[in-house]
């Protein structure tokens, strides 16, 4: 009894002490902080990390260092800050009169708020292009161990064991038609799928040469494939089809038309085997399809601010809405924990980055973001992929006042005695 009452204060010393260095190191390289991030969210299962009140795993603690090693000073609200913290508002206040649950409360402000800062303030001390690079390198690299692992059958980040609940509910390795769903260390395929798909246009911006940006994107979009999952494969043709069209200045016209064919050729090759697999595993793969659309219907018993009036715990513990226990649709699930007014606060922001797009003010982060909004309507935000999402709704924010545009007013330049024109357009009040 003695030793464990000792222990703790020692192994809160010792976090600590590892966290004021890591903040310290941070603070002096942004760009290993970057690098640190990246390696965290593809390579270290969401089970890891420690308990202190709730439950910080290692990602989270990392986004924490980029919050606390970060800059404010030219920090500028924007209308999708102030939605965001409008929702968190609502939340809190839901809480306060007991409206919502403590638990579903700290998934929203630990999950996705701090993502979110810190998703917005990465760039302050760090350019985007770093950014990109880590995401896309981490990308490439999760992609070619999750091809080893289907292809060994083995899944090693499994064998990192946690004695907690995240550890019991994602270790677990699924199947579809006999062959194993890759997850590397996002714990469920299809948080990987969706993960890569959103990290496939940072590979489309990057300064690499042409034949290294598309054998890269070929082995992510193997690496999809094996997931088995249509939420990342629709996701991964929807961000394409969107980074084609609207990343025109990262992207020349020549490496447009080589990513194009290269999609079709995958297309008209790994589809067919894709479906093979999805017939083979019949009414498992169908019957979840049917279960994604009739957990809509449970939107009816949702409540304008609070959890909804279908939400029962059993005497077990096992909570249910209606007839279900898990609600695969983060839109559905957010509308039954927190009520119809924080979602419509969260539809408005999504709105707002499809907006800038149509505006033709696209980033890779907020094209990454619009290829994974068929997910928010069929798939919980889940392990590491919720952690991406936010972290890219964050930067997408960041880089909307740093992109150019093409509309246009001119001004006149000198430079080595030669006068050159530069259009630009100021920033629209409306998304300021």
């Amino acid at each position: 009894m003695t030793e464990n009452l000792l222990r703790i204060p020692l192994l809160i010393g010792i976090g600590l002490a590892v966290f004021a260095n890591a903040f310290f190191l941070f603070r002096w390289s942004p760009k290993a902080l970057m690098v640190t991030w990246a390696i965290t969210l593809f390579f270290v299962p969401i089970w890891v990390g420690a308990q202190i009140g709730a439950f910080y795993s290692a990602i989270t603690v990392m986004t924490i260092l980029v919050i606390a090693t970060s800059s404010i000073r030219s920090f500028r609200l924007s209308i999708i800050d102030g939605l965001l913290f409008s929702f968190s508002l609502l939340l809190i206040v839901g809480w306060l009169l007991g409206w919502i649950q403590w638990g579903h409360l700290l998934v929203a402000l630990i999950g996705w708020m701090i993502p979110y800062v810190g998703g917005r303030l990465i760039s302050s001390r760090l350019g985007l292009q770093w950014i990109y690079k880590c995401l896309a390198t981490g990308a490439v690299v999760a992609s070619c161990l999750a091809i080893a692992e289907f292809l060994t059958g083995t899944n090693f980040f499994v064998l990192i064991k946690m004695n907690n609940s995240l550890y019991t509910t994602w270790h677990a390795l699924q199947y579809r038609g006999g062959f194993l769903r890759v997850e590397g260390a996002f714990g469920h395929s299809i948080a990987l799928g969706a993960s890569l798909a959103m990290c496939s246009v940072f590979i489309l911006v990057v300064p690499w040469p042409h034949w290294l940006r598309l054998s890269s994107l070929l082995i992510v979009a193997v690496a999809v494939g094996l997931t088995f999952s249509r939420i990342g494969l629709i996701g991964l043709a929807l961000t394409l089809v969107v980074a084609l069209f609207a990343l025109r200045r990262e992207m020349l016209a020549s490496l447009r038309w080589k990513v194009a064919a290269l999609f079709g050729l995958a297309a008209v090759l790994g589809l067919p085997l894709i479906m093979k697999v999805f017939a083979s595993a019949g009414s498992e793969a169908s019957g979840s399809a049917a279960y994604r659309t009739n957990i809509f219907s449970l939107i009816d018993t949702a409540s304008l601010l609070g959890i909804a009036k279908s939400w029962d715990v059993e005497s077990n513990g096992k909570t249910y809405f209606g007839e279900f226990q898990s609600i695969d649709s983060e839109i559905v699930l957010t509308a039954l924990r927190f009520g119809l007014l924080p979602l419509l606060l969260l539809l408005a922001a999504i709105l707002c980055c499809v907006v800038s797009v149509l505006r033709d003010r696209a980033t890779p982060a907020s094209v990454a973001v619009i290829g994974v909004i068929p997910a928010f309507a069929t798939v919980a935000m889940i392990t590491q992929y919720a952690t991406l999402v936010w972290f890219l709704a964050g930067l997408a924010v960041a880089s909307y006042n740093r992109v150019p545009e093409s509309s246009l007013s001119t001004k006149m330049t000198v430079r080595g005695g030669r006068t050159s024109a530069i259009q630009y357009r100021e920033e629209p009040r409306w998304l300021r």
